[in-house]
């Protein structure tokens, strides 16, 4: 991998979520990971430990499925100048497993496995049985 320098003159970030990343540099392998269980209820009255173990949810434990590539795919990169020179950035938020990267990397693969769950007290549809 070539490396080069990255100059950043100025970088707001206003917020970073889980397994996000945010990088200045060169790096040779970036792999975040993150696991939500997001839980709503119609009543905010939560006890605490409504999830106790992901691993119950087949979600956070299924393989993922990786698109498969029939192609050879030859890529040529041209380095014309040995610094990566950046102004200003501004970012309102690094999602999770996302990653916001001034400079050169080998691999990146993010993963985020996310579980939403609403619990209402009574039928938000309207549907009388």
């Amino acid at each position: 991998m070539y490396s080069r320098s990255s100059l950043v003159n100025w970088i707001y970030v206003t917020s970073v979520d889980s397994s996000g990343t945010v990088q200045i540099g060169d790096s040779n392998q970036i792999t975040p990971e993150t696991k939500i269980y997001a839980l709503q209820r119609e009543q905010p009255i939560f006890n605490g430990n409504e999830v106790e173990d992901l691993s119950q949810f087949p979600i956070y434990s299924q393989p993922l499925p990786l698109p498969l590539l029939t192609e050879n795919v030859r890529q040529t990169t041209i380095h014309e100048h040995p610094i990566i020179k950046v102004g200003s950035i501004r970012v309102t938020g690094v999602a999770a497993s996302s990653v916001l990267h001034v400079g050169s990397t080998k691999f990146i693969r993010s993963e985020a496995r996310v579980k939403h769950n609403r619990e209402y007290f009574s039928d938000p549809y309207g549907d009388e049985d």
